[in-house]
């Protein structure tokens, strides 16, 4: 009994076992319930079938081809003149968009809050607060209807939310094997994607008879494991061991480099980079936003687009297969890259390793997309198999792609800020929906070209004297080694002082002058005149301030 509700001191006070029960959990929990949402294309398979918001389709009646109206007065559209039995049309299709475009964006728009309840609140109170979440949302989806279809909209905030709070209480659990976390850190970061399917198995159960509020009432239970096993877990982290603690922060001390946070963010790498990530990302949930809106373009049945929406849950449910591959790939070409190499060009040659992954997933995506295009079944089946590649492959390139490009400090900094931005991005999906509604080619064409300049991020990485230049480390700057370099401008040295003095966070006057005497008295001695300009009084009356 007193390791329920405890927070052991070490990992010394947690026996070997209770770890990998604590891990096997967490990943348990993640591969069923952290990416929930993102099955998205199964869901409105089955919403479709029941009615929800088919009411909007009796508006769009005199604009489509209706094969029909049901007992209920619901429209039944007829796709492309196929007949897939399924009720649906452009303002029905455009709302599911909606819905999952907000899905998407509160999915990771909240991260910053659980970081900060994960830090103060603890891992016992980050994850009842997601497991409730996930339940809620699948309660609330056992009460969606075509008679209260607007439940979707709370059953899609707490799936998503839920879900993104229970992914990243479990990227703690890697902390567990301080002798391989990097490879923990892979596998429970990656192993999101099959939940992905969980829709799909609701979809199955659904078509196979069960009752709706069955379906969701077993997934909702099931989500509530997560609560009752809590107790069982660290109460408010997992913790390090001394040592390893020691060697983390004698490790950050020799990586630190006296480079700003704001300089990383506004570097060129920084730039392709949430570009390529958001790009790619982009693609990855556009083709699940468009998917059930396009199969049902050209099947000829329902039970025909059934079939392509059960793949898709299995295509994301096969990823978990895929899962290791990224990382095992990135270590393997690391490894052979960075042999007989020393110093820096180690590390330029850690992050070239990265470009072939790069390449491939960014390739995968373009592929994905562009079958968007056509209306065959083989399309179908190259999307999804693209699909299982680059589900998992882009958060475990992008991530250690930015923890080796850029110093180690910054590394929660830079992805909580590029996290944010690509959220608030992600709201261009249901314009992008709404457009393609319009101008189906020309929307896909401006994507599909959007999406090759992507390729600009691994591109520039091959320069090697660009990356040599970035990544050496400063040499360090003294006001005397600035003079003598022979500055004949004084307002042009002291602008170059000044900003060594506030990188120092030393501005007081006294240093300032010191260092002003110092720097006359140099010129003096090297025999090198300083002009002074009339703005010489203006800009040392704002230094001196």
């Amino acid at each position: 009994m007193g390791c329920i509700c405890h927070q052991p001191q070490s990992l010394d006070h947690i026996s070997r076992g209770r770890r990998w029960f604590i891990f096997l959990v967490g990943m348990v929990e993640t591969m069923l319930w952290s990416g929930t949402i993102f099955g998205w294309a199964s869901l409105v398979h089955v919403m479709k079938i029941q009615g929800v918001y088919s009411d909007l389709c009796i508006q769009d009646l005199n604009e489509n081809n209706a094969t029909g109206v049901n007992a209920t007065g619901n429209t039944l559209i007829q796709s492309e003149g196929n007949n897939t039995g399924t009720k649906g049309c452009t303002e029905q299709d455009e709302m599911f968009a909606l819905l999952y475009t907000v899905a998407c964006v509160v999915y990771s728009t909240p991260g910053i809050l659980i970081g900060y309840a994960l830090h103060h609140l603890g891992l016992a109170f980050a994850r009842i607060a997601g497991g409730l979440m996930v339940c809620c949302g699948f309660l609330l989806l056992s009460l969606t209807s075509a008679a209260t279809p607007d439940y979707l909209w709370g059953a899609a905030v707490l799936l998503a939310v839920g879900g993104n709070t229970i992914r990243m209480a479990g990227l703690q659990f890697a902390n567990l094997f301080p002798g391989g976390r990097n490879t923990a850190m892979a596998i429970i970061s990656g192993i999101f994607t099959p939940s992905a399917g969980v829709l799909m198995l609701l979809q199955t159960l659904f078509e196979g008879g069960v009752e709706w509020h069955w379906c969701c009432w077993v997934f909702a239970a099931s989500s509530s494991l997560v609560v009752l096993v809590t107790p069982l877990i660290p109460r408010h982290h997992i913790p390090y061991t001394s040592q390893q603690e020691k060697e983390e922060r004698a490790k950050r001390d020799d990586e630190e480099r006296s480079v700003s946070v704001k300089s990383s963010v506004l570097s060129l790498s920084s730039c392709l980079h949430a570009y390529w990530l958001f790009i790619n990302l982009f693609g990855v949930t556009l083709f699940a936003t468009h998917f059930n809106s396009w199969i049902n373009r050209f099947s000829a049945t329902q039970e025909e687009a059934s079939n392509y929406s059960r793949w898709f849950g299995w295509a994301n449910i096969l990823c978990v297969f895929l899962t290791p591959l990224p990382g095992l790939t990135m270590d393997l070409l690391g490894n052979r890259f960075t042999r007989g190499k020393s110093g820096l060009m180690v590390q330029v040659a850690s992050i070239q390793a990265m470009i072939i992954p790069m390449l491939v997933v960014s390739l995968t995506v373009l592929t994905q997309t562009s079958m968007l295009l056509f209306r065959s079944p083989w399309a179908v089946y190259v999307g999804l198999a693209a699909l299982m590649i680059n589900r998992p492959s882009c958060l475990a390139v992008g991530n250690p792609f930015i923890r080796a490009r850029f110093p180690a400090d910054h590394f929660n900094r830079l992805v909580g800020i590029q996290g944010t931005v690509l959220a608030l991005l992600t709201f261009i999906q249901y314009p992008h929906f709404t457009w393609a509604q319009h101008q189906y080619y020309l929307t896909f064409g401006v994507t599909l070209a959007a999406m090759g300049l992507s390729l600009s991020q691994p591109l520039h990485l091959l320069s090697t004297s660009y990356l040599t230049r970035v990544l050496s480390p400063p040499a360090p700057v003294t006001p005397l080694v600035i003079v003598q370099e022979g500055y004949r401008d004084l307002i042009t040295a002291l602008k170059k002082i000044h900003l060594v003095l506030i990188e120092k966070r030393r501005t007081n006057v006294d240093m300032f002058t010191r260092v002003f005497e110092d720097a006359t008295e140099m010129a003096e001695k090297t025999g090198h005149p300083i002009q002074m300009p009339r703005r010489f009084r203006r800009h040392c009356a704002v230094m001196w301030r």
